[in-house]
């Protein structure tokens, strides 16, 4: 429960300075310009665990 709670925390407060500082970077007319590569960036990451397993298990199969 620990590490959940602290995973929780720094999820929080890492997202909320990452969209200030976002904001102060970003002027607001081009936010729309930044907003569509930042999003498809954090969906290729979120996949990238998932690919990494999956080519690890069909490594071990290929092994036995």
């Amino acid at each position: 429960m620990f590490y959940n709670l602290i995973g929780g925390f720094l999820w929080t407060v890492g997202i909320t300075l990452l969209g200030y500082y976002l904001g102060k970077m970003i002027p607001a007319d081009r936010v729309d310009k930044y907003l569509l590569p930042i999003v498809f960036g954090i969906i290729v990451l979120s996949f990238v665990p998932s690919i990494i397993h999956i080519i690890q298990e069909r490594r071990s199969h290929k092994k036995d």
